[in-house]
């Protein structure tokens, strides 16, 4: 008789086999192509959100975000404007959204008095009243003087800062700070005006070159000191993978930049104490930023040098290893950074610098202490005029 095959059942630790490592799988990828933004809270009701690709959403976030808001004034510089305002402005318009928007050159120069008048000008002109919104597009520079002139603009209008550099994203766009630059030195006429968000999309660094990405990576390796031991040993492990702007790199450091910022700024928005320890590198680096030099140098270069030379002091003080000195300065040097004191500078041009600087109190120069990577002082302390000036003397004669 014929025999009948009968077909052979398919067994359940087969499928399981074949489909467990799919499931496991599966929740990663959907992760990674989503790109989530994250949302960071500041003070009150700012916030920081954080992801890449959310700039095309912003008109549309506006709109539900500011339902009181009549108008829109962007304020951007020329560069900048040429990649992303046209694209912004028309976004606006298509919401439905009444937006104008006011370019300025690009540069340090125009941080001053003169052309945050125009800007206000451009305002009344425009009939701009108190349910006028700002939008900062741009670095620092834009979103310093943006933040400044909607924080007096008829007492004060909302401002929205959408930053394009990595040190507007990781520093001057978060908690507030909005100021110009006078004669006598750097910010020093602001004022003290949150954000209502700010929009933090790392696609919008592609168009920045490497001297502007590691000047903004300045600020997240002094974040990483003074607070964040473990995004130090990320950026310190991570060098080359940052620099190339890889996509989960870099928005780590951006993310966990900010977070330590934003807790910061949760606990001194006014910047009565703690909040100063934010500075660390500022009270040289501004000195160094703000005398004329041979070569140019960005603010991020200018605080890795006055990182670089307040921890040396720091430590002839007792205050910090000398292990931890050579560590920071070594990450700085893995991103390019400078690290010395231009040769030009005067030792008594640097210290009339640093005698007007904001942090000091009582006539005293104040420094940020940093006493171990990723931790420091919850105030900075004051250090002798005598002590800054041997040291600074003793590297002319090296």
């Amino acid at each position: 008789p014929a025999t009948t095959l009968k077909p052979h059942p398919l067994r359940l630790p087969t499928l399981h086999v074949i489909l467990l490592p799919l499931l496991l799988i599966l929740p990663r990828m959907t992760s990674s192509l989503s790109s989530p933004v994250r949302s960071i809270p500041v003070v009150g009701d700012s916030t920081v959100k954080v992801g890449p690709g959310q700039f095309s959403t912003i008109p549309a976030d506006l709109k539900k975000r500011f339902p009181k808001i009549s108008k829109f004034a962007i304020v951007s510089d020329e560069n900048v404007w040429k990649h992303y305002g046209p694209a912004l402005l028309k976004g606006c318009k298509d919401q439905g959204l009444d937006t104008i928007a006011y370019q300025i050159k690009p540069g340090e120069k125009s941080k001053c008095r003169k052309v945050k008048a125009e800007v206000e000008d451009f305002l009344l002109e425009n009939r701009c009243l108190r349910d006028t919104c700002v939008i900062a597009l741009g670095g620092g520079v834009v979103g310093d003087l943006a933040g400044f002139v909607a924080a007096t603009y008829l007492r004060g209008v909302p401002v929205v800062q959408i930053p394009t550099s990595v040190m507007a994203m990781v520093d001057s766009s978060v908690g507030g700070k909005t100021a110009i630059n006078v004669p006598a030195g750097k910010n020093l006429i602001g004022a003290f005006h949150q954000p209502r968000v700010v929009y933090a999309d790392m696609k919008l660094l592609q168009t920045l070159n490497d001297k502007q990405v590691k000047e903004g990576l300045a600020e997240a390796i002094k974040m990483g000191c003074i607070r964040k031991p473990k995004l130090f040993e990320y950026m310190e492990k991570n060098a080359e993978a940052i620099m190339k702007q890889d996509p989960e790199a870099l928005s780590e450091v951006i993310f966990d930049a900010i977070s330590g910022k934003a807790d910061v700024v949760s606990q001194d928005e006014k910047e009565r104490g703690l909040r100063s320890t934010l500075n660390f590198g500022h009270t040289i680096g501004h000195a160094v930023e703000a005398l004329p030099k041979k070569e140019v140098l960005y603010h991020g270069e200018c605080v890795a040098i006055g990182m670089v030379h307040e921890m040396a002091i720091l430590s002839e003080m007792g205050h910090l290893d000398k292990k931890a000195v050579d560590r920071i300065t070594a990450c700085l040097k893995a991103y390019g950074l400078p690290t010395d004191i231009p040769e030009e500078l005067k030792v008594a041009d640097l210290m009339h610098k640093m005698t007007i600087d904001k942090k000091n109190k009582n006539g005293k120069i104040r420094m940020t202490c940093v006493t171990a990577i990723g931790a420091s002082k919850p105030d900075p302390i004051p250090v002798e005029e005598a002590l800054i000036t041997k040291y600074l003397a003793s590297l002319k004669k090296q």
